[in-house]
């Protein structure tokens, strides 16, 4: 991508002095400029914080995304039940 410093700044409308503040590790990240990070990189948080993409989640997520939305009822009915057996209710 070749942005420089202050063309990344302006991106994600931060300041340059913010920027290096980070880059430094003198303050932290929040999620939401995390999200803007990702966004403007098109990398996933996955990639970003650990260098690399986590194939198991990416490939939990590919097989999520490939689900006929017909079945979708049907799986959050399944789902609801086996959490109420388990005895969490929290979905």
């Amino acid at each position: 991508m070749g942005y420089t410093r202050e063309k990344f700044a302006e991106k994600l409308d931060v300041s340059v002095s913010y920027l290096a503040e980070l880059e430094r590790g003198r303050t932290g990240i929040s999620v939401k400029m995390l999200i803007k990070v990702c966004n403007v990189l098109g990398l996933s948080a996955d990639y970003i914080l650990f260098g690399e993409e986590r194939t198991d989640d990416k490939m939990r997520l590919d097989a999520i995304n490939r689900i006929s939305p017909e079945y979708i009822p049907l799986l959050d009915k399944v789902i609801t039940e086996l959490l109420a057996l388990s005895g969490n209710t929290d979905k």
